[in-house]
């Protein structure tokens, strides 16, 4: 039977590949240390969870509103109001099943066939497969470890065409982790004000800074909070990865047609999730404040860590729970691994670590380490990590 053509244009989540791959492994009783796994080591805050059991409790399981509880799109507003300093009506913000079907939706929304979407890279691994199943083009704007990855106002002049009809901006970055700051913005922004051109701003990982790096996002440029659609959602920051709700926040008719779109998707997000995320962002980062800071000792012990082992290099993060480490120094040699998805899979097998090869982000010669770890375990990975380069 015959397949669409669409489907010969997906490939594989690699990311998600992995993980499969290290459960497997640990459920044939092998050792391994999962640096690959994006997600908080942490469960979800306790009072997010006694709103979800409450929500069961009293029976709120049934359908909802496509964008979302009135409840919950109120507290989408006081989050965006308190942590963006911008004013939101509830009839501007909207609810999903995650962040990932937020970021669908949007590409759905403001891209199709023959149009452009700017794409700095490297990248989370599914924004182009979005870009490809809305039958538009993703433009790869490549950056560079000297400019801690960012795209530049040159690099992104260069990038714009005619048919270009979106940028999508992801700060703090995965797999970087690096951020935009509010001066690399109103740069960018200088750019694209002459252009119609959306920006699609991926700030899912908002609250997670370090070093006293202050959030920024294009939404807040004077002039840009109109062609601007915030994306966020409560699964970095409050660890609730499984509990699938993510949020945009954006001009009205932008909103409109994403809920259009998900009118004949998903429908509502689920009630129960509704719930927990109206708590989570009405109490705000305060309960998971703890964790987070911890989250900056172990970036720096697993840099300090890593950097001592021959040809390994990494810039260092202002944001998210990512490493990103060059380790180009080890492949290509004579009996060795050829790529980082070679090496990742020996790593895996052999070695004992799970990591993330970088060509899942358009990167190929890194591979993405995530500190949301014990310190234990980060200094056993990064020893076995070191065995592993050693032998190879």
């Amino acid at each position: 039977m015959k397949l669409a053509e669409r489907i010969s244009r997906i490939t594989p989540s690699i990311t998600l590949g992995l993980n499969a791959r290290t459960l497997e492994l640990k459920a044939q009783g092998r050792d391994i240390i999962a640096f690959g796994v994006g997600e908080p080591d942490i469960n979800t805050p306790r009072a997010v969870c006694d709103a979800g059991k409450a929500a069961i409790d009293d029976c709120i399981v049934r359908y909802t509103a496509t964008a979302g509880t009135p409840e919950l799109r109120e507290a989408i507003c006081g989050y965006v109001e308190d942590v963006y300093g911008l004013s939101y009506e509830t009839n501007c913000v909207m609810a999903s099943a995650g962040g990932k079907q937020v970021l669908y939706n949007a590409i759905l929304a403001t891209a199709g066939r023959g149009d452009e979407f700017i794409l700095p890279v490297p990248y989370w691994t599914s924004y182009p497969e979005f870009i490809s199943l809305a039958d538009a083009k993703a433009v790869m704007v490549e950056t560079v470890a000297e400019n801690q990855f960012k795209m530049t106002p040159e690099a992104l002049e260069k990038a714009i065409t005619p048919r270009s009809t979106a940028v999508l901006l992801n700060s703090p970055s995965n797999p970087t982790g690096v951020a935009y700051s509010r001066k690399d913005l109103e740069e960018l922004a200088e750019v694209l004000k002459p252009h119609d051109i959306w920006i699609l701003s991926d700030d899912i990982y908002c609250a997670l800074l370090f070093d006293g790096h202050e959030f920024a996002t294009m939404a807040q440029i004077p002039g840009f909070k109109d062609r601007t659609l915030i994306i966020n959602g409560v699964s970095k920051t409050w660890s609730m990865t499984g509990w699938r709700i993510g949020f945009a926040a954006g001009p009205r008719e932008l909103i409109a047609a994403m809920t259009k779109i998900q009118d004949h998707s998903t429908s509502c997000p689920n009630a129960v999730g509704q719930k927990a995320a109206a708590e989570a962002l009405r109490q705000g980062h305060s309960l998971t404040a703890e964790w987070v800071a911890s989250l900056g000792a172990r970036r720096d012990l697993m840099i300090s860590l890593l950097t001592a082992i021959p040809g390994v290099t990494a810039v260092t993060p202002q944001g998210a729970f990512y490493l990103f480490v060059d380790v180009s120094a080890y492949l290509g040699k004579a009996g060795g691994p050829a790529s980082t998805l070679d090496l990742s899979e020996g790593l895996l097998v052999d070695g004992g670590v799970g990591a993330v090869p970088c060509e899942a982000f358009g990167a190929p010669g890194y591979l993405r380490l995530s500190f949301a770890v014990t310190e234990e375990n980060i200094r056993e990975g990064v020893r076995r990590m070191d065995n592993y380069l050693t032998s190879i």
